[in-house]
């Protein structure tokens, strides 16, 4: 697993619980062209952030998914 994909799992764990691996491996397979969740690279973040704080809304309040999804967008 790549650093930047450790550090997205360590912030999203706080918002989504232990479904948190897994969701976000859905996220880069199906709207990043089948990437894969480890391989999470910095060129990848703005569109990753994106459609975590997209999906994210359908599961978590609004607000707290756009919190998530700035989060990862401001992992160095």
């Amino acid at each position: 697993m790549s650093a930047l994909s450790e550090k997205a799992l360590a912030v999203s764990v706080e918002y989504l619980g232990p479904a948190a691996k897994v969701f976000l491996e859905r996220q880069t397979k199906w709207h990043m062209n089948g990437l894969a969740f480890d391989a999470l690279e910095q060129k990848h973040l703005a569109e990753f952030a994106k459609w975590v704080g997209i999906s994210a809304a359908l599961v978590v309040d609004a607000a707290k998914a756009k919190e998530l999804s700035e989060k990862i967008g401001a992992i160095k």
